[in-house]
């Protein structure tokens, strides 16, 4: 399974796009200059960005090596069963209890390992995101500013029902935070 990022919660930036524009809705605005408006893919930079692929690599990598922990300790608890099955008509009672008290608590360590690991894994995802995603939006302001843009919209912030591929600027975005990274 790979890692996937999740969509940055980008209700409070489409909230504040749409308060600028009601802003300009007013009629003063026929006598502002022109409005350049953007549109990002944040999911998109995070996905396609160098620095986004390796962060996803190296978390796949981490995942995968704690699930080989994980499938080993099944295989173990798998090989004491069969075993306690094997050996069950020469154990006595007391004998197939105790084996078979020792591999639920088996069961239960390793369930509990899978449930820490899999809490701990999302956690570095989710710092691993923010932590990209904040540098993403200093890139997306600096690019902003440099190009002119009265206001750039996430596109899957829930604020933004329709945009024109020309005013996206993901791929911009991507190339511009990829050439700060070196």
């Amino acid at each position: 399974m790979s890692v996937r990022f999740q969509r940055y919660g980008g209700v409070a930036i489409a909230a504040l796009g749409w308060l600028v524009l009601l802003g300009w809705g007013t009629p003063g605005w026929a006598a502002q200059a022109a409005v350049r408006i953007g549109v990002l893919d944040m999911q998109e930079v995070l996905n396609k960005s160098q620095k986004g692929m390796a962060v996803k690599q190296k978390l796949d990598q981490e995942r995968a090596a704690r699930q080989k922990e994980l499938d080993a300790k099944r295989e173990e608890i798998m090989k004491l069963q069969a075993d306690l099955e094997k050996q069950a008509p020469l154990l006595s009672e007391q004998a197939k209890r105790e084996k078979s008290e020792a591999i639920q608590r088996k069961t239960r360590d390793t369930v509990r390992i899978a449930e820490d690991a899999n809490r701990d894994f999302e956690k570095r995802v989710r710092e691993a995101e923010m932590d990209i995603t904040r540098e993403i939006f200093g890139v997306v302001q600096e690019y902003g500013k440099d190009q002119g843009y009265s206001v750039i919209f996430e596109r899957n912030s829930g604020g933004v029902a329709f945009s024109s591929p020309t005013v996206d600027i993901t791929s911009e975005i991507i190339k511009r935070y990829d050439s700060k990274q070196k």
